[in-house]
């Protein structure tokens, strides 16, 4: 039986599942509500004498036009996870915020495309070139104006939502509009440190362009690892990023842990690319640490969640550590006890006793392997 982790679907699926239950729910809230307000504007009580039948069908046929909201969601959650990261590179945001919303006009068009003909051979019983001739009666009236405004407004909406879900994904979104951070809190959290080796030479070497693509290219990879290790991308600090975990879950631990080898795997599955485009193969080193910190809102012009405490501190030195020992990942004793209670796969090494400038404590670093090391 091998003890190497492996990339699990089970929580990149969950995450995507999760977001098509959001699309699927906001898309149907959003047709209600608009049709809401279009029955509040309506002059008379019984607004069946003002709407059109392809609006009265939204409003008596509930379940039948949920399905169909459902099938516009799908569509546009599809876009999403398949076609946008695609094309997201390709384009500008500007540019590429048209272009979604143009498909979503495309998707809303053959749905109602495909409406008409069933509309007009089921209920009408034209035969299938008759409803073809019909299909622009049906297409362009009021109500698909109406729903046609309201899929531009929703659908920018929506991107935003969708950008700002994964700019901070992994935050306490929630918390943070509440303004919980807006007193310093303590919270346990695990800090991973994760750094490029030879980050100055390889710089040297391509320029500083091509050294930005080639790191935004080696930080590409992390999303799988992310997803499957439930991390928290704190901030990205040039070549470095900082990952967070909440220990208080006695999982985490091995999470953490997971994660450096998981993003580590990504990068060898990723060797030919590297070395075609750039020449190099890019090898990263970390540290972690866990302990108490503060967390606390900063900023007025930008505002963002920043941590303080010792346990960054002593995680950041730590991870400078790696290439004076020779090691891909070093812990402090704190998080290397956690890791035996965890009873997890990987083994831990003694390394040293470091005593770092300006601290009077000393500490206890270990190297974590798998097993099979």
């Amino acid at each position: 039986m091998s003890l190497k982790p492996k990339l699990n679907i089970g929580p990149k699926l969950k995450y995507k599942l999760g977001f098509l239950l959001f699309s699927l729910v906001y898309w149907n809230i959003v047709v209600r509500i608009a049709i809401l307000l279009r029955m509040l504007g309506t002059p008379t009580d019984d607004f069946r004498e003002v709407f059109s039948k392809g609006m009265s069908f939204f409003v008596d046929e509930v379940a039948a036009s949920s399905i169909i909201i459902s099938l516009f969601a799908l569509f546009t959650w599809t876009t999403f996870y398949f076609i946008y990261p695609k094309i997201i590179d390709k384009f500008q945001l500007r540019k590429l915020t048209i272009f979604v919303i143009f498909f979503d006009i495309i998707i809303f068009f053959f749905i109602g495309v495909l409406l008409g003909i069933v509309h007009y051979n089921v209920d009408k019983d034209y035969v299938f070139w008759d409803s073809l001739s019909k299909l622009n009666k049906f297409l362009f009236n009021s109500t698909t104006l109406f729903f046609l405004i309201v899929i531009l407004i929703a659908s920018y909406v929506y991107q935003l939502i969708y950008t700002i879900v994964h700019q901070n994904s992994g935050s306490p979104i929630a918390k943070i509009m509440m303004g919980y951070y807006q007193k310093p809190r303590e919270e346990n959290l695990i800090f991973l440190f994760l750094d490029l080796q030879s980050s100055t030479k390889f710089a040297e070497i391509l320029g500083h362009e091509n050294y930005s693509y080639f790191i935004q290219d080696c930080f590409r990879f992390l999303t799988n690892p992310i997803i499957v290790s439930r991390g928290r991308v704190y901030q990205f600090v040039g070549d470095e990023v900082v990952v967070t975990w909440n220990a208080n879950k006695p999982e985490s631990c091995k999470r953490a842990v997971d994660f450096f080898y998981l993003f580590e795997e990504e990068l060898e599955k990723q060797k030919e690319y590297f070395e075609k485009k750039y020449g190099l193969m890019p090898v990263f080193t970390a540290s972690i640490n866990t302990g108490k910190v503060m967390a606390t809102e900063v900023g007025e012009i930008k505002k963002e969640i920043a941590f303080h405490g010792d346990v960054l501190n002593t995680a950041a030195r730590i991870q400078k550590q790696c290439k004076r020992y020779r090691k891909n990942i070093l812990v402090t004793r704190d998080f290397a006890s956690q890791l035996i209670s965890a009873k997890t796969e990987y083994r831990l090494n003694y390394v040293d006793i470091v005593k770092f400038l300006g601290k009077d404590r000393i500490v206890k670093i270990y190297e974590v392997c798998r097993e099979q090391q």
